[in-house]
């Protein structure tokens, strides 16, 4: 039987709480104890309904057993009772402050109602009992996120990636933050002076982003008109990779060689410009550019690509299988060159 990832939590944390509950059964009576043990197996078997009445009928014989007020809570929340399972849990922490799953599952229910402020505190408090519960770190960063606190939610999802490593709900959720303080970094930008040099150059990102080349070069030489240091690094480079995305080789040239006249170590605009000389096969020019490239970046499949090519191109085909074994080459060409960029 294929179980949710909250129905998984709940056996779990019920694990938890059994020798707990086997000691409250002791000191309660028969009927109280059958409607416990009643309650467990139907939780094992999935029947989550008659799991949450069990519980019920336990709890109107003993109403202050907070270990079975979590369980119910639980069994509830599974059934997506989250008003009755957010009461429960309450009555759980009355009883007892520090409980597995009550204030975790609580504050879940909170985020799975859109209720985001209320579920602060006690995913805060579930972090506090267990600092590796990862579904807190999670919902946390969502309900602080909602809320507009989304320095804190960077915070505790840096954190959690930090005890996650690698962990994709994680990165995704951070990414999204990240991507919310950006906006709102812009936001204050435009806000301060819509007609920046910094605020061009954004916009400009934005439409590369959204592949709108013709807005994103118009943008990048609003930029560069206006930016009051001819020297800086990284403008040429962005203008210079949106005319490249157009096929635009000439013009994408000139900015390339204006970007590394500036910065001689950008190893990504040396092989871009490579890459322009390829499609010239202008390639004289094109060995020239990916050496430098590769002796900046060994390990730049981009330029281990293009050089593999220009043997190709060249007669040297054993030569060039040496560079193109060197990293996965896309089994259909057409994707890295059909005129514009895919």
């Amino acid at each position: 039987m294929m179980r949710t990832a909250a129905q998984r939590a709940l056996l779990a944390i019920s694990f938890l709480l059994l020798p707990v509950l086997l000691c409250a059964q002791a000191a309660v009576d028969t009927e109280v104890a059958k409607d416990v043990q009643d309650a467990q197996l139907a939780e094992k078997a999935g029947d989550y309904q008659k799991a949450a009445a069990e519980y019920k009928a336990a709890l109107k014989q003993e109403p202050d057993i907070a270990e079975f007020w979590v369980n119910y809570g639980l069994d509830l929340y599974v059934l997506k009772q989250d008003d009755e399972a957010t009461a429960a849990f309450q009555q759980a922490l009355k009883r007892k402050a520090n409980l597995p799953g009550a204030d975790l599952f609580m504050g879940t229910a909170y985020v799975r109602h859109n209720q985001y402020e209320k579920a602060i505190d006690p995913l805060k408090k579930a972090i506090a009992f267990n600092p590796r519960e990862l579904r807190a770190y999670i919902n946390l960063g969502v309900a602080y996120q909602e809320t507009g606190h989304e320095e804190d939610a960077a915070r505790i999802l840096e954190k959690a990636d930090d005890l996650f490593p690698k962990n994709t709900e994680v990165l995704y959720n951070l990414g999204r933050i990240y991507t919310k303080l950006m906006e709102k970094s812009y936001q204050k930008m435009a806000q301060a002076d819509p007609d920046s040099y910094r605020y061009h150059q954004v916009m400009g990102d934005s439409y590369e982003l959204r592949r709108d080349y013709p807005d994103a070069t118009a943008e990048y030489l609003k930029a560069l008109a206006k930016c009051p240091d001819p020297y800086l690094p990284g403008l040429h480079y962005s203008l210079g990779s949106s005319y490249w995305m157009e096929a635009r080789w000439d013009d994408a040239i000139e900015q390339f060689k204006q970007e590394l006249a500036i910065s001689s170590e950008n190893y990504m605009a040396t092989w871009k410009l490579a890459d322009c000389y390829l499609y010239q096969r202008n390639y004289d020019k094109v060995r020239v550019y990916l050496q430098k490239a590769l002796q900046q970046k060994p390990d730049l499949p981009q330029a281990d690509r293009d050089m593999g090519k220009l043997l190709f191109q060249t007669g040297q085909s054993e030569q060039a299988l040496v560079y193109l074994n060197r990293h996965s080459v896309p089994s259909d060409p057409r994707r890295w060159r059909i005129g514009k960029r895919l």
